[in-house]
């Protein structure tokens, strides 16, 4: 089919739903039921399409998004299966922005919980049309009538039945077609339905009354005569599933094959085409939405290609990174598997192999024109990081193995971060949960041998002080010959929060001279780098030197360098030091039956409340809280909240740390302080 593919026929989209809701399980159901496949894999055993990767394949999730293309009917359809769980958010953020439509699936034997409401949001404000399949609704206990209802009443809308259960697992009913489904195999028997009964004939009417609302003359039609011509209701479906007024419905089980058959069908005939602007003539431009370097696969590059036509072999504007690329071997995916593509049409997607310098959020464009594009797609948005972990090398000597390693991973997923922090002097790696960073460092290990460690970062706490105090630091060392000498007082007061460090000459007559004033200022800030009680920079001070003695022959600036320092620590103890704490600002959103949960933990951390917001179905949090009482909090929040909560923090201010928790921080650091000579 490869030779008439036009946009017009490609059918691009995606897969998502909470972990567990068998989304994997379908795409290996529609690549079954197409015939795309010749056999029906399975999580448990570890043969699916979409989830191929080692640690997926052992840990039996979905990790990182996965394409599948397919034929059907006359269509070229892209598949995009997503994960589940809330850590790879990103990886559904850029499955959503880069396909036409979606399914939700949703499990029928488990409650939908506030998971579910931010996947539906996310869709609906893309303006995603959207199909639901209720999965498992073979399970024991599971009662239609009820899975409708829920469905309804969490996420607010009236939905379209398309596909119901029969009166045995292997069949159901087509509500759109009227048609009654068996399965065998992965062959979908029809015949007629005839005047439907029961329920059957009650969720047809649901499904007229959802299609005919759209459309005014449909409903007089449907309300005078209690029904609607066929190819009068299937055009109006059509048109109001692409205008997001309708939901369909499809209720049966991605295992046993009931409705994906109809889904599939579905999806060809109703999902709408790419809204990709220019034909094969137009100018080139697309967007990068995954980067993955695997090895023995070398680097891939999944595109959208958004206007004019992509071939193999072609030069193209990285307008991104500002450079040319030129492009290799174009694929085709289903999974793992590969294979070449001469050129890809406007709408389609593929794989690009072997680019330079390209990376996932990245704008390609026509190689004429050598700059911006007018018109080109936008970059794609992601979440901000929730999570901080310091990471460490277990064999000394490999940082820089790490740091390579650390490099390449990232750039397959932009929703984790890197950086050395050089405050508190580790390797922060950030991402969106203690899950996602987990399996970040077990990719390292399996790929490229590395081992390492995650730890809580350090909390960058200050020294500081509260009072005023002046004292002597005198160094004096006669080791024969030439000495050393140095003498200077200085007096220490505290600064407004946040002012930094202030030093003051104040030295009169010549007590010491110009030149060793400078020594006894470094003495000074290397010593406040350092710390005095508990080993943290001091900052918020102001230090005067004002008095001191020399020596005309022993005298040095090391030796003044060191009279500083010494100085410095001696009355650093006298001016009532404390020890500061980073404040952040924190904003927590939960649906309203864990508010309480949350500020009664809030304030265990020592946190402070500010107010309570309402955002959509949800409550924001607002507080102040310690950095130091925030380690852990993204397992706790989702512990707490089944899952369901949110949030973000940013740095506010520092604040002095109380007393008994100070003494902890002090008696560590002197425990570890090593004898001075």
């Amino acid at each position: 089919m490869s030779d008439t593919i036009t946009t017009e026929n490609i059918r691009n989209f995606c897969l998502v739903g909470r972990g567990g809701a068998g989304k994997t399980s379908l795409a290996e159901a529609i690549l079954y039921a197409s015939g795309t496949t010749n056999r029906l894999g399975k999580i448990e055993e570890g043969n699916t399409v979409c989830d191929y990767n080692d640690d997926e394949i052992e840990r039996r999730m979905s990790i990182s998004m996965a394409v599948a293309s397919l034929n059907h009917k006359g269509r070229k359809l892209n598949l995009i299966d997503t994960p589940g769980y809330a850590d790879f958010i990103g990886e559904v953020c850029s499955a959503v922005a880069v396909t036409d439509a979606a399914i939700l699936a949703i499990a029928a034997d488990g409650q939908i919980d506030a998971g579910v409401d931010e996947l539906w949001e996310m869709l609906t404000a893309g303006g995603k049309p959207t199909a639901i399949f209720a999965n498992k609704i073979d399970r024991a206990n599971v009662h239609f009538d009820e899975v409708v209802a829920g469905i309804e009443g969490r996420l607010d809308v009236k939905l379209c039945p398309i596909v119901v259960p029969g009166d045995s697992p292997e069949e159901s009913f087509d509500l759109l077609n009227l048609k009654k489904l068996k399965v065998g195999g992965n062959k979908c028997a029809a015949e007629p339905l005839g005047a439907p009964e029961g329920r059957a004939a009650k969720y047809r009417e649901k499904l007229m009354d959802a299609v005919a609302s759209f459309d005014d003359a449909l409903l007089e039609k449907y309300l005078e005569g209690g029904t609607i011509p066929e190819a009068d209701l299937l055009a109006a479906a059509r048109k109001a599933f692409h205008a997001g007024k309708i939901v369909p419905l499809f209720c049966g089980s991605a295992t046993a094959l009931p409705a994906v058959h109809p889904l599939l069908d579905f999806v060809a005939e109703y999902f709408p085409a790419p809204s990709a602007d220019g034909k094969d003539g137009g100018m080139f431009s697309a967007i990068v939405f995954k980067t993955l370097s695997e090895p023995g696969m070398g680097q891939m590059n999944f595109v959208k290609v958004c206007s004019g036509r992509l071939t193999a072999g072609a030069d193209v504007y990285n307008s991104t990174r500002q450079q040319k690329e030129r492009v290799g071997a174009l694929c085709l995916v289903q999974g793992r598997k590969r294979s070449d593509l001469p050129a890809l049409v406007p709408g389609d997607i593929g794989v690009l192999v072997k680019l330079k310098a390209t990376k996932t959020n990245d704008i390609l464009i026509d190689a004429r024109l050598g700059r911006d594009m007018e018109g080109a797609p936008k970059p794609m948005s992601f979440p901000d990081t929730v999570v901080d972990m310091a990471v460490y090398a277990k064999s000394k000597g490999e940082e820089e193995k790490v740091s390579n390693a650390l490099s390449t991973l990232v750039m397959e997923d932009p929703t984790i971060k890197y950086q050395y922090n050089g405050e508190i002097k580790e390797m922060i790696i950030s991402g969106q949960g203690n899950l996602q960073l987990d399996i970040l460092s077990a990719r390292m290990k399996s790929r490229y041998g590395v081992a390492v460690e995650l730890k809580p970062p350090r909390i960058p706490y200050k020294e500081t002080v509260k009072g005023k105090a002046e004292g002597q630091g005198k160094f004096k060392r006669q080791t024969g010959g030439r000495g050393q000498y140095g003498d200077c007082w200085l007096r220490i007061q505290p600064l407004e929060r946040g002012k930094g460090f202030e030093f003051v000459d104040d030295v009169f007559g010549g007590a010491i001279p110009k030149n060793f004033i400078p020594a006894i200022e470094k003495g000074v800030v290397a010593t406040m780098t350092e710390g005095v009680t508990a080993g943290y920079p001091v900052v918020d001070l102001r230090v005067t030197v004002f008095d001191g003695s020399y020596h005309d022959v022993d005298s040095s600036e090391m030796a003044f360098k060191i009279a500083g320092s010494m100085a410095f620590k001696k009355v650093f103890l006298d001016a009532r030091p404390c020890i500061l704490e980073p404040i952040m600002d924190l904003e927590v959103v939960v649906p309203d039956d864990y508010v309480g949960a949350v500020m009664g933990d809030l304030n265990s951390r020592r946190g402070r409340v500010a107010g309570i917001d309402r955002v959509k179905k949800r409550q924001m949090v607002k507080a102040q809280v310690p950095l130091g009482e925030m380690s852990m909090y993204s397992a706790d929040l989702r512990s707490m909240s089944k899952g369901s909560g949110k949030f973000k923090m940013q740095f506010s201010h520092y604040e002095e740390l109380p007393a008994h928790v100070a003494k902890g921080l002090i008696d560590a650091h002197q425990k570890t302080k090593q004898p001075e000579e």
